[in-house]
């Protein structure tokens, strides 16, 4: 096998991919249309939160650049010429009214098939749904290559099942899922996939189980959350703790109830219904096959209003009000905003007439808020401060400290359960749990 391949989309999964592969031994070539993208790859100044064995994407990617392993471009045609092997990250972008964007995965694979060579091997690694592989991204290459996949070239699919912030580790560790076009195209991908990894790879049957087991998995977990939210709904109904409650279900072998929240964000999980959706065109087939999954993602779409709603019970309405978050992300530890259900309640609280102000050193912080710096000021302008998930940056010590010395004039929303063990807070009419 050479060593050497393209990637096809540098974003959050394709660039720690690119970069898994070089430090692998690999020569990479990377392309992704956004020029803006490009520029602030080659000038190693990402936002992104990723490193690899504790070093900072910044410092590995100027590194891989000035060794020459790695080189990005913005143009199809700047792509070496001696390439055999394409991956495709390129992500399917959601509407407003939650309906997928295939335009940039299809215009990608066009671009892709005019260079396409008798020999090469196109892995597809995006997410998307069942039936595309065949469907869009076959037809796509083989019209703009004149070639015949199976025959010309070798066409595989394996989803990508990474975590944002452990990409590297997860590109290494997480079992591979793969299908191919034909046993020709299974094998060559097995044994690229497998270069960097160290799992044994799972040789699907087709590439549409493949898409499929991608589609189950995140709506699994989206299932599951949905499961801790409801709990956490009926605990308050009794008001009974919810943490207390779960971790009393889980002293059960067989049972693993999550950690509840204010809902579900990313570029997976919130996403796992419109994929599947996707793949039925039939609304009557979608609702016969799918009722569970379906529920699960209203649950979770709703929590944010339903945790508002406590809200405006606990700060006896919100018109006015004075609420800071503290974090702002989709979860614990990340830069990322993308369908962050922190984003969506404080959206719902600002639409109430509350005045929101954010505190979040990493993450970009949404049109329409202000931006805090500094905690003491922050705390002791609010009149409730949300926790919405855990944070980089944020002192939770002086945050409690700052909390305790308001004496009750602060209320304290906690849907993390940061101080949910700490005596200061249990019981207090100003701390507001799920």
């Amino acid at each position: 096998m050479e060593k050497k391949l393209a990637v096809v989309g540098l974003g959050y999964v394709g660039l720690p991919l690119a970069l898994t592969y070089v430090l692998g031994g690999f020569q990479v070539a990377g392309i992704d249309v956004d020029v803006h993208r490009v520029q602030a790859i080659r000038s190693a100044s990402l936002g992104m939160r990723e490193d690899f064995d504790g070093v900072p994407v910044n410092d590995v990617l100027r590194k891989c650049l000035a060794d020459g392993n790695l080189v990005v471009t913005s143009m199809f045609s700047s792509l070496p010429r001696d390439i055999e092997t394409y991956i495709i990250t390129v992500g399917i972008p959601i509407d407003d009214d939650w309906s997928l964007d295939m335009s940039m995965l299809a215009s990608a694979c066009r671009s892709l098939g005019q260079l396409l060579k008798r020999g090469d091997l196109v892995i597809c690694r995006s997410t998307v749904p069942v039936g595309t592989t065949r469907g869009l991204v076959m037809p796509a290459l083989e019209e703009a290559s004149g070639l015949k996949a199976g025959v010309d070239f070798d066409l595989a699919y394996s989803s990508e099942r990474i975590a944002e912030g452990r990409a590297y580790e997860e590109f290494r560790t997480m079992p591979l899922v793969v299908g191919g076009i034909n046993s020709h195209s299974l094998e060559r991908a097995a044994e690229v996939l497998g270069a960097i990894n160290t799992k044994p790879v799972f040789k699907a049957s087709s590439i549409e189980l493949v898409e499929a087991a991608k589609m189950f998995e995140n709506a699994q977990r989206d299932v599951n959350i949905a499961v801790a939210n409801q709990v956490a709904r009926f605990a308050n109904r009794f008001d009974i703790p919810a943490w207390e409650l779960i971790d009393a279900c889980n002293t059960h072998s067989r049972v693993k109830i999550l950690a509840p929240g204010i809902g579900v964000g990313g570029h997976c999980i919130p996403y796992a219904s419109p994929y599947l959706f996707g793949s039925l065109a039939d609304v009557a087939e979608r609702e016969e096959l799918l009722p569970t999954f379906v529920s699960a993602r209203q649950a979770n779409a709703a929590q944010p209003a339903y945790i508002a709603g406590r809200m405006a019970q606990a700060l006896h309405g919100t018109s006015g009000r004075r609420v800071l978050f503290v974090g702002i992300a989709m979860k614990d530890y990340s830069d990322d905003v993308t369908v962050s259900p922190a984003v969506v309640l404080a959206r719902t609280l600002k639409d109430m007439g509350a005045v929101v102000h954010v505190l979040d050193d990493i993450a970009d912080i949404p049109a329409g808020f202000d931006r805090e710096t500094d905690l003491r000021a922050a705390v002791r302008w609010a009149q409730a401060a949300v926790l919405p998930i855990r944070q980089s940056g944020v002192d939770y010590e002086m945050l409690r400290e700052l909390v305790l010395e308001a004496q009750g004039g602060l209320c304290v929303c906690d849907f993390r359960g940061i101080f949910r063990d700490d005596p200061g807070f249990a019981g207090q009419p100003w701390y507001m749990r799920l």
